[in-house]
């Protein structure tokens, strides 16, 4: 098996121009001459045999290849600089724990498997998932300031609630509207309020206070007060009814499961944004190795959207 002879220095050259797309920047960043690094990428593209970058216009883009490979060697230089700082510091017998709080939407088992792989190859942190029924006893809050959990991936509006909790937001989107695939609205692409009217509108609202819900809900009476509006505790009760055709239902857009046989999901038109996040304890938001799972957390989710 032959290996590319790539370069550190190449390597470098091709990572900073796929994130600045500019020769000029990327020389400033790398404190090289802006034909050096244009010679590095041309060498690394005769190694990988393939083009990586296209310039035309003043505009620098990445080829399909040349993203799949910054995708790649993005991640095994965060691997190797991280490495070397854990021998620098002499901290490679450290190995924390995390307990991690998650609802089990179709989305987190998509994207988990490939966190924790990612967690564990790059970090060494141990990762302890705790399912949280959102429609249970237990209140999610309370799971983070008791430190039952560390963090806990939800709404974004659920943590803005507490001053001792903070979040950082990890996928944006608004709301979708879950119908049966036998109902002529299943086909449309987008839906307004307005044609919802004479469908039974279920919408989802769990059992802790999300603000954003309740805005909704508020534009709904409002302007809409002829929709049949019935609130639903459950996600999977609601989809039930909607796949069987006797209502339809209002949901967070990441609560949509695109593998679902009775139900297909049409984003509703609607200002309102929610964001799918992970809260902490605020008192944490500075310690390095919550950073590196959130860090983590962003680029799995990146990468998993991409397929759904």
């Amino acid at each position: 098996m032959e290996y590319s002879s790539m370069n550190r220095t190449q390597i470098k050259c091709f990572l900073s121009l796929g994130r600045t797309l500019n020769y000029s920047k990327t020389a400033e960043e790398l404190f090289m001459s802006q034909p050096a690094v244009s010679k590095n990428i041309k060498k690394l593209e005769l190694e990988m045999n393939t083009k990586l970058v296209n310039f035309a216009h003043h505009k620098v883009e990445l080829t399909v290849n040349g993203q799949f490979l910054w995708n790649k060697l993005a991640l095994v230089d965060a691997i190797l600089d991280d490495t070397v700082a854990s021998i620098q510091n002499n901290d490679l017998n450290e190995q924390p724990t995390f307990n991690i709080g998650f609802t089990d939407i179709p989305f987190e088992d998509s994207f988990l498997p490939r966190f924790i792989s990612l967690v564990n190859e790059k970090y060494h942190y141990r990762i302890n998932l705790v399912f949280l029924d959102p429609n249970g006893k237990v209140n999610l809050i309370e799971s983070l300031k008791n430190k039952t959990v560390d963090l806990l991936l939800f709404q974004s509006d659920l943590f803005s609630k507490d001053k001792d909790l903070a979040s950082t937001a990890l996928l944006s989107g608004g709301f979708s509207v879950a119908v049966s695939k036998q109902n002529p609205l299943a086909s449309q692409e987008l839906l307004t309020l307005k044609e919802l009217s004479g469908q039974r509108v279920l919408l989802w609202n769990g059992n802790e206070l999300i603000p954003t819900i309740n805005e909704l809900k508020y534009e709904i009476n409002d302007k809409y007060p002829n929709l049949n509006i019935t609130d639903s505790y459950d996600t999977a009760i609601l989809s039930i009814y909607a796949g069987a055709n006797v209502a339809v239902g209002i949901v967070p857009s990441i609560l949509f499961n695109p593998d679902s046989k009775t139900v297909n999901y049409v984003k509703l038109k609607s200002p309102m944004k929610i964001s799918y996040s992970v809260g902490y304890l605020r008192e944490k938001s500075e310690d390095k190795q919550m950073q590196n799972i959130i860090k983590t957390l962003k680029y799995a989710i990146n990468v998993e959207k991409s397929h759904w």
